[in-house]
């Protein structure tokens, strides 16, 4: 009798629980989704998503999360919960969350883009989160955005977490489409931020937007969200002075070549 195998079948079951698990995702859109989370703080609650860490020894649950830069400076304390997914032995999803330290003291874990609204931290995750990390080359820089053909009037999608809701008790984003609606894009040096029309609300600052006239399975991210456009009515009489506030459905990109700038800054 082989008493060997038993004992090999269960140091490759202990294995395998360990290994950090990869999402199945199979198209651009659920690419996205599965690299999209719920970032949490009493003070600041946004959206984020993950990025490889492009350390040659980084392991694979060390990725870089990204979003931006007003979510961890508006965040009280020293954490954040990253809200994470992982699944039972039925096959459910079930939600995980997480504390990512963001601050030592008083000193910012985090990675600052020196003049735009970005923000990168290297993070660990659960070994038993599933998720997507995305490779550096899904952030398009501003050649490969206006090689893809990025202009005014181009379709995009994007996820997030507008007023904090959830697809579902698993935690998953929101996927949401727009349309590229200011113009010039380019050059982003000059132009480092324009107008999608997408309803955008509070929470979805960081989401990552993406290219959806492509059948390419990996999601070209051209850029983030970072903040929502709104028209204030004032209204005032002798007895009262009110503002009313609506959103107009405009959201406010970041060129994604600014989180590549963002990264290259990491130490």
């Amino acid at each position: 009798m082989n008493t060997q195998r038993p004992l090999l079948t269960a140091l490759f079951l202990a294995a395998a629980l360990l290994l950090p698990c990869v999402s199945p995702a199979q198209t651009a859109a659920e690419r996205l989704t599965q690299a999209t989370f719920k970032i949490f703080n009493t003070d600041s609650t946004a959206t984020g998503f993950l990025v490889r860490d492009p350390a040659p020894d980084a392991a694979l649950t060390n990725v870089l999360l990204v979003t931006a830069g007003h979510t961890f400076v508006k965040a009280k304390g020293d954490s954040v919960l990253l809200v994470c997914r992982v699944k039972s032995e039925a096959g459910a999803w079930q939600r995980l969350d997480y504390k990512i330290p963001i601050r030592e003291g008083t000193r910012a874990l985090w990675t600052s883009h020196p003049s735009q609204d970005v923000a990168v931290i290297r993070c660990a995750l659960p070994p038993q989160a599933i998720f997507e990390a995305l490779p550096l080359a899904a952030l398009a820089d501003e050649k490969t955005s206006a090689a893809r053909g990025l202009s005014v009037g181009s379709r995009l999608f994007y996820a997030g977490y507008p007023h904090q809701t959830e697809a579902n008790a698993a935690g998953f984003p929101l996927l949401r489409d727009g349309v590229a609606s200011g113009y010039p894009l380019f050059p982003a040096s000059l132009y480092p931020l324009f107008l999608f029309s997408a309803a955008t609300f509070a929470g979805d600052s960081g989401a990552p937007v993406a290219l959806a006239d492509t059948a390419d399975p990996q999601p070209l991210i051209i850029g983030l969200i970072v903040t929502r456009t709104q028209q204030n009515d004032h209204l005032k009489s002798p007895e009262w002075d009110v503002t009313f506030k609506r959103d107009m459905d405009l959201g406010s990109l970041l060129h994604a070549a600014y989180i590549r700038e963002t990264i290259a800054l990491l130490k």
